[in-house]
């Protein structure tokens, strides 16, 4: 029998109960490694227009906005948006904070044109059947050439297998590179970075 719908309304339902009883282990700080080697190191990415995908309270987009980007940060759950926007205020930070679903983008919510899309694990929290819409929906909102940056796990009841890129999102993006990730209280998850570029 095959799966019922990924409920949004669900979903935000459960992440905002996350965001208040403080149970977010998924957004967990400092940045990781690799992203600050992508947005410092050697060979790191020019600054631009970025997205934040799947922001939680936003560190990540409070990160980019500290190294010269033009940050739009997005999050199903409100309690996670209204974290982060007390975050940007108390440290001063210029970041567009929305609450929107990424399955269901309403027209004129996010402005699109974005030059990097960062998703740190908020693909791999969707439903097989979902990702192909979301790998869409996020196409949307890239340049031409646009850089988007996947953490996800490979193992387990949440993530992104390499077949999923190879199917899923191989229709917008071409898959640049597939990295082990550094491991974070789930060894076992085959955590990875995927870097797709958006044709």
């Amino acid at each position: 029998m095959p799966k019922p719908p990924q409920s949004s309304k669900l979903v935000s339902k459960s992440y905002n109960l996350a965001y208040k009883v403080g149970y977010t282990p998924w957004d967990a700080e400092p940045v990781m490694p690799e992203l600050v080697e992508l947005i410092e190191g050697p060979d790191r990415l020019t600054p631009g227009r970025a997205i934040d995908l799947g922001c939680g309270t936003g560190t990540k987009s409070l990160y980019l906005a500290q190294h010269g980007w033009t940050v739009t940060g997005v999050d199903i759950a409100a309690e996670a948006v209204k974290k982060a926007r007390r975050k940007a205020a108390e440290q001063g930070a210029d970041v567009d904070f929305v609450q929107c679903d990424l399955l269901d983008i309403p027209a004129g919510a996010l402005p699109g044109g974005y030059d990097f899309l960062l998703d740190f694990g908020c693909a791999h929290s969707l439903r097989d059947e979902a990702k192909a819409r979301y790998a869409a929906a996020v196409a949307g909102l890239a340049a031409p050439g646009a850089t988007l940056v996947l953490y996800a796990f490979t193992k387990g009841p949440l993530s992104v297998r390499q077949w999923e890129i190879d199917t899923a999102f191989s229709p917008h993006w071409d898959l640049v590179s597939a990295t082990p990730g550094s491991v974070r209280r789930t060894p076992d998850a085959g955590p990875t970075w995927y870097r797709l570029v958006r044709r």
